[in-house]
């Protein structure tokens, strides 16, 4: 399971409302779906939120998505992140981005041509 789908069923198991987990985090209904549905990820911040008001595990879910938090790391740093498959979902999410623009561009060109020749048409 991905963060989204584990947010919505720890939500709907504790009966609250995308409306209500908005107020409680101080964000927007709309974000909520959005991590529910996986188009954004939820920050730090509002990751320790979550699972303060749903009183779940966030590092277990983020271990499910191979990011694992380290005490130390090889130079003697605290709380080292480590995620494995990051720079691949960072690539996928960017050429996902680029296609949806591709093709909201293609749209608009369509859109542009069709009302030049519904104005030519009319003079």
């Amino acid at each position: 399971m991905v963060i989204g789908a584990k947010l919505k069923q720890a939500r709907e198991s504790k009966r609250i409302s995308q409306e209500e987990l908005a107020l409680m985090l101080k964000t927007t209904q709309k974000t909520i779906s959005n991590w529910e549905s996986d188009k954004s990820t939820p920050s730090l911040d509002y990751l320790a939120k979550i699972e303060a008001v749903l009183e779940v595990d966030i590092l277990s879910w983020l271990a499910e998505k191979g990011i694992v938090f380290n005490q130390h790391n090889d130079k003697g740093d605290n709380a080292a992140i480590i995620n494995k498959n990051f720079s691949e979902e960072l690539k996928e999410q960017y050429e996902k981005r680029l296609e949806e623009k591709d093709r909201n561009l293609e749209e608009l060109k369509n859109e542009i041509l069709f009302l030049r020749n519904m104005l030519n048409n009319n003079k």
